[in-house]
């Protein structure tokens, strides 16, 4: 009887599969990817639109050279704010990265030199990075609004200054009417005034310009 020794077979080994690493450079209509292996070769990049579409086409990009490690972009609270957040809800870890310094330059501006720079930012420095923001929830809310308050409180000081102004240069029955008042109280003042119409003399226009300016502060 013959028999046949069980036959040893060889372990299987399961290789990981190596990461990408990204970098985006920004504008207002399009933004430019590049992708670097792990070892920082340069495996391609790529134009795309800055519009949902376009973010599902880089990502896809992207993610078509391996598993995605990080992706550093540029300007995530400004041209990059959309691409930041549709990265983050779809998971990926992103970082900020600024943009290269002239000496990464050397051969000029292109949207592709930038992109690869944003890469090896990543690639080089992924905890150091700041985490990109993400231009959501209650933070977003707060700083959309204080945006709109700063505007107005610029444009309430440039009133003020401009009725002083107005003030010392007026006509003197203007500037005699207006001599013992300040602050709100002159503001109030001026602005229930009723001047008659701007092109009759210097005097009713300098005063419906004080009225007008004092309705905007």
């Amino acid at each position: 009887m013959t028999t046949t020794a069980p036959q040893r077979t060889a372990p299987i080994v399961t290789v990981a599969p190596v990461g990408v690493v990204a970098g985006v450079d920004t504008h207002k209509d399009t933004h430019h990817v590049a992708v670097l292996a792990a070892t920082g070769a340069r495996l391609g990049d790529l134009k795309v639109p800055a519009t949902p579409a376009g973010y599902e086409l880089l990502l896809a990009f992207v993610t078509s050279y391996g598993p995605l490690t990080l992706i550093g972009l540029e300007g995530t609270n400004s041209y990059g704010a959309g691409l930041a957040r549709f990265l983050t809800a779809a998971g990926v870890p992103i970082r900020e990265v600024i943009r290269p310094k002239r000496a990464q330059r050397r051969r000029g501006k292109s949207d592709p030199i930038d992109a690869y720079a944003a890469a090896q930012q990543a690639l080089a420095e992924p905890e150091s990075l700041p985490v990109a923001k993400t231009g959501d929830g209650r933070v977003e809310q707060i700083r959309v609004l204080l945006t709109v308050r700063r505007s107005a409180m610029k444009a309430r000081v440039a009133a003020l200054r401009q009725i002083q102004s107005l003030l010392i240069t007026a006509p003197d029955p203007v500037r005699t009417r207006w001599a013992d008042l300040d602050g709100d109280a002159l503001i109030r003042a001026l602005a229930a005034t009723r001047p008659g119409d701007a092109r009759d003399t210097v005097t009713t226009t300098t005063g419906q310009a004080l009225r007008r300016l004092a309705r905007r502060h």
